[in-house]
C-alpha cells in the first residue's frame, strides 16, 4: 500500500468513513455532501495530508502558466475578462490556459484538478456553486496561488477580487423605489452571483419597508436571450410588476423583447435593469438600464494580487487573505 492509500486509512479510521468515501471528498466529488466533505477535510488538515497533485505544484519549478476558469462564454463580460487577462499575462510574461465549466460544479472540480496537475503557477476563477469550496480552501490553505473573481456574500477563506453584486442590486433596486415601483420582480438563476445580486434586492426592499412578495421572483433556466424572453411571461402573468431586475443584460433584453411583441410599453408599463452594462445594452432599441461590471478595476486588481501571491509562495512568505470589492456604477438610460 502507497503512502497516499495510507493517509486516507488514517482519515477514514479517524473520521469513521471508508476510504472511498475519503478518497471522494479529498478529490472534491459533488457525490459527497458538504458535511461530510468538511470533516474529512479538517481532518486531513490536521494529519497535514495533500494530495498528490497539490503536493506537486508546490515543489514545482515556474511554467509561467496561469489557469483561468469561467463558468461560461456567453456572457460577453467574460469574455471580455478572460482577453483582459491574457493581454496582462502576456506583457509580464505569462501564459493563458483556459477551462470553462459550464456552471457545472463536476466540470468546475475537473477544471481545478487539470489546472494543478499541468502546474499552472495560480489560478483565477469565477466559482460556480459551494460544492468545490473545499478544495479551493485546500489549495490555499497549501499556499496555492488562487484568486476568486466573485465571492461578496459568502464565507470563504479565499482572496477574492469582485464587482459587489449585491451592492449593484441594491443600487437598482432603490432607483426603482425611487422612481414610484412598489412592485419590483427579479429574473435570475441559481447561481452564486445571482444569489448575491437578490440578496442586494431584498435588502433595498427590507431598508424602504416595501413587502416581500415571493411571487415577482422568477428564475431562468438557462442562459441567453431566449432565457429572459421564455421566462418574462409567468412573471409578468403570476405577479404583474411594474419594474423588474434580471441578472444579466441578455436577459433583460430577451424579456424585453417578449414585451415589444405584446404591445406592453417600456418603460411605461414595465421597466427593465440589467447587469454588465454590455455594448447591446446602450445599442438596443430601446437602451437598457444597467449595472456596469468594470472589468478593468477586476482584472488589473485580480492579477497584481496573483502575482504578489506567486512571489511570496517563491519566498515563503505568510499569506494574508485578502477580499477586494469593487463597487459597481449604475449606467442610467431609458429602459
Amino acid at each position: 500500500m502507497n503512502s497516499k492509500s495510507i493517509r486516507q486509512k488514517e482519515i477514514a479510521e479517524k473520521t469513521g468513513f471508508s476510504i472511498n468515501t475519503v478518497s471522494l471528498a479529498l478529490k472534491g466529488s459533488p457525490r459527497i455532501s458538504e458535511e461530510t466533505r468538511s470533516i474529512i477535510m479538517e481532518c486531513a488538515k490536521q494529519l497535514n495530508y495533500i494530495p498528490n497533485v497539490v503536493a506537486r505544484s508546490l515543489v514545482q519549478k515556474k511554467t509561467n502558466t496561469i489557469g483561468i476558469i469561467l463558468t461560461e462564454l456567453m456572457n460577453p463580460i467574460l469574455t471580455e475578462t478572460a482577453q483582459e487577462i491574457e493581454q496582462i499575462l502576456k506583457k509580464s510574461g505569462y501564459n493563458m490556459m483556459l477551462m470553462i465549466t459550464n456552471s457545472s460544479p463536476e466540470q468546475e472540480a475537473e477544471a481545478l484538478d487539470v489546472l494543478v496537475s499541468r502546474q499552472v503557477d495560480g489560478i483565477l476563477m469565477y466559482p460556480v456553486f459551494t460544492a468545490n469550496f473545499a478544495k479551493i480552501k485546500l489549495l490555499r490553505d497549501n499556499k496555492f496561488p488562487i484568486i476568486l473573481l466573485a465571492g461578496g456574500d459568502y464565507e470563504l477563506p479565499t482572496d477574492a477580487v469582485y464587482v459587489n453584486r449585491r451592492e449593484g442590486a441594491y443600487k437598482a433596486a432603490t432607483h426603482f423605489i425611487q422612481a414610484g415601483h412598489k412592485r419590483i420582480g427579479f429574473l435570475g438563476g441559481g447561481n452564486y452571483s445571482d444569489k448575491e445580486k437578490q440578496n442586494g434586492y431584498f435588502a433595498a426592499l427590507q431598508d424602504n419597508h416595501i413587502p416581500f412578495d415571493p411571487s415577482l421572483v422568477g428564475r431562468v433556466q438557462s442562459d441567453g436571450y431566449d432565457a429572459g424572453y421564455a421566462s418574462i411571461e409567468e412573471l409578468y402573468k403570476n405577479a404583474m410588476p411594474t419594474a423588474v431586475i434580471c441578472t444579466r443584460d441578455y436577459i433583460a433584453l430577451g424579456a424585453m423583447r417578449w414585451c415589444r411583441e405584446r404591445g406592453i410599453r417600456i418603460p411605461e408599463e414595465l421597466s427593465f435593469i440589467g447587469f454588465d452594462d454590455t455594448a447591446a445594452a446602450s445599442f438596443a432599441e430601446i437602451p437598457l438600464t444597467s449595472v456596469k461590471y468594470d472589468v478593468k478595476a477586476v482584472t488589473e486588481k485580480a492579477t497584481e494580487l496573483l502575482f504578489q501571491r506567486i512571489d511570496e509562495k517563491d519566498k515563503s512568505v505568510a499569506m494574508s487573505i485578502q477580499k477586494i470589492s469593487i463597487q459597481p456604477r449604475l449606467v442610467i438610460r431609458q429602459s
